[in-house]
């Protein structure tokens, strides 16, 4: 037995995959919301038999790893090793890793050990002092530097460098990394002279950094450049902007315990909200929220509150971030602030008022309502333009009809018009508004079936779940494997009836190792296929079956007469076929009675 197949053989899908969402029983499989597109009808099955999962909806599926890979956004090689871990199996050292999952690892060694430095330097080294004394007069104490792994690069061109190369690194690896700029003399640090902020991802491996300038005499690179008063690290192998949140390792469990998630800005946002007691918060590092963030926060909450230092209704990259929001389901709010403060200010000013100001946040359609009328005058001609040409877009794009009919009434009354205007307005906007992404190619996969192939995938299913070799036998007498129209059923059908010939008890593991693996998935849609029905009312299921296996028979009859009458239309016939013709004619009789026998009972 392989590694790979040690770890599937030892885990429990179920468990694994019932810790991220609800599953409920479904037959003899389970099913859920799928956590990897927005829907509120389940249509995300796994089977504890097969060990491998199916959403109908976006048509993503497989085995235990591949679902650790879609849900932490990681490598196979990273799926396997966290997997292993939790199996207790002990995996043959770099067994299948490809050049890129090598030097993935190898970054995440170089930002752990860079991390360490940054953080010794801040808390135990004399050259730290400057910044631990910062730190302290912004009230950040020493048991939050610990927690948030803060740290201090020291104002140096090699330090870090030279730690790391002491350690065996390259330049290269480094410059991977995002530590090291490279140069003609063999690289520099990239941050100097800066507190630093271990940007982590949601499991705690360090991805990157931040650094907050705290020498405004630090050396420029080139000379007479103004450092900027922030840096993060770049786009790297391991490190992306759109998907990471800060703090999110650290206040992820009491977001899941709240249910709520509370949006910031920056990494002192969320480090003064955590001292002061409010610890469901990540910093979205002044960027707008992306279609990764959501679906990162869709993982552990319900609600998000957004607490930002700009004005929200005025900042397009904002709004459109929201409307990601929307459209995953999140209940929304915003927390408005006093006046040019930011939530580090707020908090550490007056905590009772900010968490008040958080609890009394207002639904963020009220708000981005509210905070047109407040610069516009609603009065004038002019004013009305500028709200609704503001607020249109925002309507445009909601997605759920009866909150988008609530605000529509809300409007017109606020600018004094008819609802028919402002749906008018919304109707003149473009159907896919700026930032939505189009549907890719794999999404509903399984729509792209006709009726035909639908109503067979439903047949191989309740063959596979419920009664495998009396199903099979019926099914014989009454449709031909060869006359299905969906190629791999087809081919599956064909497999079934050769396996059940031995006359061996069937387990649909034992069938799925005997059959071509270019079948197998396929295979496991029909195993996990929802069949909404007690499977262990046999009533239900053999009326069930009855009904599937006579529509599909009446399809196959009816192609049948439309074959034959094709041929007897387009035939000429002479004395010598006249006893061909005859049986044809005789065929087409007896296939037509069958048919309107078939209809007569559909009616019934």
């Amino acid at each position: 037995m392989s590694d790979i197949d040690e770890v599937k053989s030892r885990l429990n899908i179920i468990d694994l995959i019932g810790e991220k969402i609800k599953l409920t029983r479904a037959g003899r499989n389970f099913k859920g919301l799928c956590p990897f597109h927005n829907e509120k009808t389940p249509s995300f099955m796994v089977s504890p038999e097969r060990a491998v999962w199916h959403c109908f909806g976006c048509g993503r599926g497989g085995s235990v790893i591949d679902f650790v890979m879609e849900y932490e956004r990681i490598d196979f090689t990273e799926a396997l090793e966290t997997l292993a871990k939790r199996a207790g199996v002990t995996l043959k050292t770099g067994q299948g890793q490809t050049k890129e999952e090598k030097l993935k690892k190898t970054i995440y060694e170089i930002n752990h050990l860079a991390s360490e430095y940054y953080h010794y330097i801040l808390t135990k080294h004399a050259l730290g002092e400057k910044a631990r004394n910062y730190l302290s007069q912004r009230g950040v104490s020493d048991k939050t530097m610990r927690t948030f792994m803060l740290g201090y690069s020291p104002n140096s061109w090699e330090a870090l460098r030279g730690y790391l190369e002491k350690k065996g690194y390259t330049e290269a690896q480094l410059s991977a990394a995002g530590v090291l700029i490279p140069s003609n003399r063999g690289g520099y640090d990239r941050f100097r002279g800066r507190v630093m902020f271990t940007l982590k991802d949601h499991r705690g491996n360090v991805v990157g950094f931040s650094g907050r300038l705290l020498d405004k005499n630090t050396k420029a690179v080139p000379a007479g450049r103004q450092e900027p008063k922030y840096i993060n690290t770049s786009e790297t192998p391991v490190y992306s902007k759109s998907h990471v949140l800060y703090g999110l390792d650290v206040t992820k469990g009491e977001i899941q315990k709240s249910a709520e998630a509370i949006i910031m800005e920056g990494e002192f946002d969320v480090i003064s909200s955590f001292q002061a007691g409010i610890a469901n918060t990540v910093a979205i590092k002044g960027s707008a929220l992306t279609e990764g963030h959501v679906n990162l926060l869709r993982r552990f909450c319900e609600k998000l509150v957004f607490a930002l230092d700009s004005d929200v209704a005025g900042d397009a990259a904002a709004r459109r971030g929201i409307e990601i929001a929307d459209r995953a389901g999140f209940d929304m709010r915003l927390v408005t602030m006093p006046s040019g403060k930011d939530p580090d200010d707020a908090v550490r000013e007056n905590a009772p008022q900010f968490k008040k100001a958080v609890k009394d946040a207002m639904g963020v359609y009220d708000y981005f309502i509210q905070s047109a009328l407040s610069r516009f005058d609603s009065q004038t001609a002019f004013g009305k333009k500028k709200i609704s040409s503001e607020l249109t877009p925002v309507l445009s794009a909601m997605e759920n009809p009866i909150v988008q009919a609530h605000y529509i009434k809300k409007l017109a009354i606020a600018l004094d018009v008819g609802e028919d205007v402002v749906i008018e307005g919304i109707k003149k906007v473009k159907k896919i508004p700026a930032g939505r992404e189009p549907v890719t190619e794999k999404t509903d996969t399984t729509k792209r079936l006709n009726f035909v192939e639908h109503l067979e995938m439903y047949i191989l299913a309740i063959i596979l779940q419920t009664k495998t070799a009396e199903f099979m036998e019926e099914l014989c007498e009454y449709i031909h494997p060869a006359e299905f129209q969906h190629p791999v059923v087809k081919r599956i059908i064909q497999n079934l009836t050769d396996f059940l010939k031995s006359n061996q008890p069937f387990f649909i593991k034992d069938f799925a190792d005997n059959i071509p693996k270019e079948l197998q998935p396929t295979l496991d849609e029909a195993f996990l296929y929802d069949l909404v029905l007690d499977i262990g009312d046999d009533e239900a299921v053999v009326r069930e079956w009855t009904k599937a296996v006579r529509e599909l028979r009446r399809v196959v009859i009816k192609k049948k007469i439309q074959d034959l009458t094709t041929i007897l239309s387009l035939d000429q016939p002479n004395q010598e076929n006249d006893s061909s013709l005859e049986a044809m004619q005789e065929t087409l009789s007896k296939y037509t009675d069958e048919l309107r026998t078939l209809e007569k009972s559909r009616v019934l």
